[in-house]
């Protein structure tokens, strides 16, 4: 076979049947052998950043790996920020790259698309970037690409081929998919760990995406609950324990200071799947426990922002598993029930942050009543979000996507669109500003192709007006940041797609039921705080 049919055979045999990509002069030949293989799933974007957006999301969202097709050089570099994203929020996306003639790879003779040392490009945001030079090493390299995803820490792997190998044909095996498993932790350091959480007096624990990824939410509940532990998150991990048990408090996000009182009756605390990024810490600040047990997948985690006593490398269901084990075949004191002492806290907080939020409040309580418990809500960095994200509920792993790490805009609409593709059944909704928005709006042509169902609550405030108020923060005026923005109902009506603008609360609510009943993407343009605005 050809070297395009290898990739397309390959992805289909290790169950990758769903590719997000574009067309272009170099990787034609993937193109036509996905002409001759119905197992593996096509969906045609309008910009290579939203085709990785999408296959970005659904990753997060069904908790597979995402893969996306782009041409060489400007089609791999338009996909560079949505990669980088991935990368930075432990993502597994495939990302499969064609290349110039191999004759001329490095030669710099002025070929169409060229870009020196295209490889090096992807390495700084991928746990690998690999060019194949042989048809027969395709299905290889892309069955090496997948274990290591699943096995070790969910990050982008690049996967180069030059147009001559795509076109090439020689005798090719294909590799089927192969159950894979991660690594639980070393027996000693379950046994230290298990020392240290028993001897906690007020055991904290903080859940970060690692336990996402791993599906550790049913260990790390019960664990818990054994410990009567209240439960913090990164943004990552939001959702890693049901936002309405009594033990869950939420993320530690920066603008929140009211979960302090959580942080310092502890004297114990176990992170899960965390990194300890900025954002959550208050830049280091946060005065956690100083006995801190630490599980992580990636060694090179442990103790890198905060000092552990006991640190454990290894998947976070598999250790947290070894850990329940281990303290099963001991005598647990049983602690006493706290429940009812953590709603009360609870309340208070979440009273604290409705004065704080009075304008926000109920915009966002009638967002969350109206969507369904399971439904994946993608978000991206507007001010809506930076404000209420401590009082907005989510219930399930895998239904609250944002771009946490590297923070790019534009993020929400594309990776919905993946996560309704990943998880047909299931709501999905996008939430962004405005300015987000306009990044990767012709994506919109993409929803209305395939009438994809996906509502996007756009805030309308006519600014990036979260840049705005940190330039009033630091300097007392502002600068480039007011917008020209079209009608986004005509917008919306232009593509074939629906469009409707509210006022209210009330009638927020009901645009979004009608939305989920459509059978294509709607806008729902909320002005914030625009003309004629009442929320």
């Amino acid at each position: 076979m050809s070297g395009g049919q290898a990739v397309v055979r390959s992805l289909e045999a290790e169950g990758l049947n769903v590719v997000f990509g574009i067309p272009g002069a170099h990787n034609l030949h993937i193109y036509d052998a996905l002409l001759d293989c119905p197992g593996v799933r096509h969906i045609l974007t309008r910009h290579e950043q939203g085709a990785a957006f999408m296959a970005d999301g659904y990753a997060r969202a069904g908790g597979r790996i995402g893969v996306c097709l782009t041409v060489t050089g400007p089609g791999l570099t338009n996909a560079f920020t949505a990669i980088a994203q991935a990368y930075s929020d432990s993502s597994p996306v495939l990302s499969i790259t064609s290349q110039i003639d191999s004759r001329y790879i490095g030669k710099g003779k002025g070929i169409l698309h060229e870009l020196e040392d295209q490889l090096g490009v992807f390495e700084s945001i991928t746990a690998q970037s690999r060019r194949l030079t042989a048809v027969s090493r395709i299905p290889e390299a892309i069955h090496s690409a997948v274990k290591l995803m699943r096995t070790q820490r969910p990050r982008p792997v690049h996967l180069e081929i030059p147009e001559d190998v795509l076109a090439a044909v020689d005798e090719v095996e294909i590799v089927g998919e192969e159950e894979c498993e991660r690594e639980g932790s070393s027996p000693a350091a379950v046994e230290e760990a298990v020392r240290c959480l028993m001897e906690a007096r007020q055991l904290l624990i903080y859940a970060g995406g690692g336990v996402i990824s791993s599906g550790a939410s049913p260990e790390l509940l019960r664990l818990a609950e054994l410990f009567q532990a209240p439960v913090l998150t990164s943004g990552m991990g939001k959702g890693a324990i049901p936002e309405d048990h009594p033990l869950a408090f939420g993320p530690v996000w920066s603008p929140r200071v009211d979960f302090l009182e959580v942080v310092q009756k502890a004297d114990v605390m176990l992170a899960v799947g965390t990194r300890f990024t900025a954002a959550f810490t208050a830049d280091w600040t946060l005065p956690f426990p100083k006995r801190l047990v630490q599980i992580d997948i990636d060694g090179g985690e442990i103790g890198k922002n905060y000092p552990v006593e006991v640190g454990l490398v290894g998947d976070a269901k598999k250790t947290l598993q070894q850990i329940l084990q281990s303290l099963d075949s001991k005598e647990v004191t049983p602690r006493p029930r706290r429940l009812a002492e953590m709603q009360e806290l609870k309340k208070r907080m979440r009273q604290e942050l409705r004065l704080r939020l009075d304008k926000e409040w109920p915009v966002m309580e009638g967002i969350r009543a109206v969507l369904p418990r399971e439904t994946i809500v993608c978000a991206d960095m507007t001010m809506f979000w930076v404000e209420t994200l401590p009082l907005f509920p989510v219930y399930e792993p895998r239904t609250f996507l944002f771009p946490w790490g590297y923070g790019t805009i534009g993020f929400s609409f594309p990776a919905a669109i993946g996560a309704k593709v990943a998880c047909p059944e299931r709501p999905v909704v996008a939430v962004c500003g405005d300015g987000a928005f306009m990044y990767t709006c012709q994506e919109l042509a993409t929803a209305v192709k395939y009438r994809i169902n996906v509502p996007v609550i756009l805030f309308n405030d006519d600014c990036y007006a979260n840049i705005r108020f940190q330039q009033m923060e630091h300097f007392g005026r502002c600068s480039e940041v007011d917008l020209l923005n079209p009608d986004f109902v005509k917008f919306a009506e232009s593509f074939g797609a629906c469009g409707v603008r509210v006022g209210d609360p009330n009638e927020l609510r009901v645009a979004i039921e009608k939305a989920l009943q459509a059978d294509g993407p709607v806008i729902i343009e909320v002005p914030w705080p625009g003309e004629g605005a009442k929320v």
